[in-house]
């Protein structure tokens, strides 16, 4: 099994779940309004920084994983586009996971 691990600016998180669910993730586990800072901006929910992140954790069979990293790449790179190649605050972890209990 693999873990996905998904932060991405909290203003994208309709388009983040619907392709989820187009892919068809069923179950995940999201953390939201977290702060951080990287190469596509910085969210502190200060005046100075506005906004949030979130974080999707979804666990998933390795063949599945393949697949939703894929899709969630051309997600990004259509976003990209529409935003004249601006970068966009999504990135994508992927762990081995086995479950314990």
């Amino acid at each position: 099994m693999k873990m996905l691990l998904i932060v991405f600016r909290d203003s994208l998180e309709q388009e983040i779940h619907q392709q989820l669910k187009d892919l068809g993730i069923k179950a995940f586990t999201e953390a939201p309004k977290l702060l951080g800072t990287g190469e596509a901006g910085t969210a502190l929910n200060t005046f100075d920084w506005p906004g949030t992140n979130a974080m999707v954790f979804a666990v998933v069979e390795d063949g599945q994983a393949t697949r939703v990293v894929q899709g969630l790449k051309v997600l990004r790179e259509r976003m990209s586009e529409q935003q004249h190649g601006a970068k966009i605050p999504m990135r994508v972890f992927v762990l081995p996971c086995e479950q314990v209990v």
